[in-house]
């Protein structure tokens, strides 16, 4: 049994007692916002997630770090409504915001729709994704690419100063390829005793006293390896962590290049639960087990509490390859001579170093109450449009039974509940859709999606059904009537902007399977009931599959199963054919 404080509201709480001793930054509590003052002729850096990680993300805003953090609940991707308000907040006196996101699917989709409503509302903003575990390798970790970890917070100091310092010039596409180049040069692995006690919630894990996990996220997700008996702390670093970040011979883990010579920046992260004492100790035995075996002496070793996992009774060990990345930025920004300049930048971020403020504590509830609409495209018939919502939400009713026996096989058992949720979040709010345009009124059921269903599959569709608003916005003038032409460009252009925020894709048995042969077949023909058609021949394909992505990526075997995602788009397709 773990022990561990509990306090009665621990994420409103947590924030208003960090904006009270870092008074300059602000808090917006209805939001979960915090930000501090930009400046209008720099690039803003946003980051955000799931709350348990501190001081990632909230404390590293300053000056030469982050621009603003967007706050979500414990381990959970905070919602695109959020993530709006603060870039629309930041966006108010800089030239451009970069969102700074670690690989989860859930800060990944929530992150990417709130960037693409931005740039439908005229900002200019993108989507920077950042993967630097190694434990998940190649084979396994397939599209989804590589978790992130501590290496994030190099990402947020190095991108940081290069947004102070050269973003005028530069602009937005020169602080992403910074981040870019910090990402491509970094690898991170980490380790742990137990999983971390979640507050408010019963404390649980599948590890023995005689046991440590290798590649322990920072979620209580699973490692890659479990150890019995406990090696000692030198064998574990020596044995197990620096052959996953340096063994050049393992193809399926070696993401980053170490030659002989290159300058190597090192930080030992502390996943919350272990002593400064001994995480002292860990940066010395790094050092040396690094000069002895691999002939590398850093040139900077940090450590600290930086990314955390609540009281995670573990560590991790990030190398950044400075010599490449220093080439690599020198090549593109002349005026860089090493990388070693942005990474000491001075920053008044309060989670990077210890810094003085002479300003007064700053709570405002009340900066964020504009409301920005889309721009209206695209005339449409109303009543035929309510029609096929009402019955394709029937529809969905109606096979909710057997999605969710499919999810019960496959996943966690919700996506029925979920796209139920979903239709009837539309339904119920059919009087307060706009009648003039289908760019507005698609972009309203994008958002109430995001927040009726929630989850991968609410991302998911409201980033979809926002681009199509886009597409109809590109296509179609405010008072031209919306043909079928017109659908089928927006649904490609749809279909188009979701795949920058998924890697799934046909044969990946998830809803792309159905999604895209419909969207190919609509553009092809305009013919909706051959669209339908094609969409359920390919749901049905996803029965003779393995899952690539999603929870039923990791059951044992998914292949004789048809995805429920993909199921449930058949249902609601047909409900609204069921209508012509």
């Amino acid at each position: 049994m773990v022990k561990s404080f509990e306090v009665a509201d621990p994420i409103d709480s947590s924030l208003e007692g960090f904006a009270l001793v870092n008074p300059s930054i602000t808090l917006i509590p209805a939001e979960k916002i915090l930000f501090r003052k930009t400046e209008k002729s720099q690039i803003a850096l946003i980051s955000g997630g799931g709350s348990g990680h501190e001081p990632t993300h909230a404390g590293f805003i300053g000056d030469g770090m982050l621009s603003a953090a967007v706050c979500g609940d414990i381990f959970a991707s905070p919602s695109t409504k959020q993530i709006l308000n603060a870039i629309r907040l930041v966006s108010e006196n800089s030239k451009g915001v970069l969102l700074i996101v670690k690989n989860y699917t859930g800060d990944v989709l929530h992150f990417g729709l709130a960037a693409e409503r931005a740039r439908a509302q005229g900002i200019d903003c993108h989507v920077f994704v950042v993967g630097d575990d190694v434990a998940v390798g190649r084979a396994k970790g397939g599209m989804v690419g590589r978790r992130a970890l501590a290496g994030t917070v190099l990402v947020h100091k190095i991108a940081g100063a290069f947004a102070k310092g050269y973003s005028e010039k530069y602009g937005l596409q020169g602080t992403i390829d910074a981040a870019t180049i910090i990402n491509d040069n970094l690898v991170t692995i980490g380790s742990s005793l137990e999983h971390c006690k979640v507050p408010g919630r019963k404390y649980e894990t599948s590890l023995k006293g005689s046991q440590l996990e290798l590649g322990m996220g920072i979620h209580n997700e699973p490692g890659v390896q479990i150890l019995e008996p406990i090696p000692s702390t030198e064998e574990l670093i020596s044995k197990y962590m620096l052959p996953a970040l340096l063994d050049s011979s393992d193809s399926d883990r070696y993401f980053v290049n170490f030659d002989e010579g290159d300058d190597v920046v090192l930080l030992v992260n502390n996943l919350g639960g272990v002593s400064n004492f001994i995480i002292s100790s860990i940066v010395s035995i790094v050092n040396k087990a690094l000069k002895s075996e691999y002939n590398i002496v850093p040139v900077q070793s940090i450590s600290g509490t930086l990314m955390t996992a609540f009281n995670g009774n573990g560590f991790s060990i990030t190398l950044l390859n400075a010599t490449k990345a220093t080439k690599a930025l020198n090549s593109k920004f002349p005026e860089i001579k090493s990388v070693l300049d942005l990474l000491n930048y001075n920053t008044t971020a309060p989670g990077w170093a210890v810094v003085s403020h002479n300003s007064k504590p700053a709570v405002n509830e009340d900066i964020l109450k504009v409301d920005v609409k889309v721009k209206n495209a695209g005339t449409y018939d109303f009543e035929t449009f309510s029609n096929w919502m009402k019955a394709a939400a029937k529809a969905i009713k109606e096979a909710e039974p057997h999605i969710t026996s499919l999810d019960t096989q496959v996943g966690d058992g919700d996506c029925g509940y979920t796209l139920v949720a979903g239709t009837e979040g539309i339904t119920d709010d059919l009087d307060k859709i706009s009648k003039k345009s289908l760019s507005e009124a698609t972009a309203q059921i994008s958002d109430i999606i995001e927040s009726s269903m929630g989850g991968t599959s609410g991302g998911l569709y409201s980033i979809l059904l926002s681009a199509f608003s886009n597409g109809i916005i590109q296509t179609c003038g405010e008072n031209t009537p919306v043909t079928a032409k017109e659908v089928a460009k927006s649904l490609d252009f749809a279909l188009s902007t979701l795949y920058k925020y998924t890697k799934a894709r046909v044969g990946s048995s998830t809803m792309i399977d159905a999604l895209e042969p419909f969207i190919e077949e609509f553009k092809k023909s305009q013919d909706f009931k051959k669209a339908v058609a094609a969409a359920a021949k390919g749901a049905e394909s996803t029965g003779n599959v393995e899952a690539k992505f999603g929870r039923a990526s990791y059951v044992g075997d998914s292949s004789s199963v048809e995805d429920p995602g993909a199921v449930g788009l058949v249902a609601f397709l047909k409900g609204i054919e069921s209508t012509f």
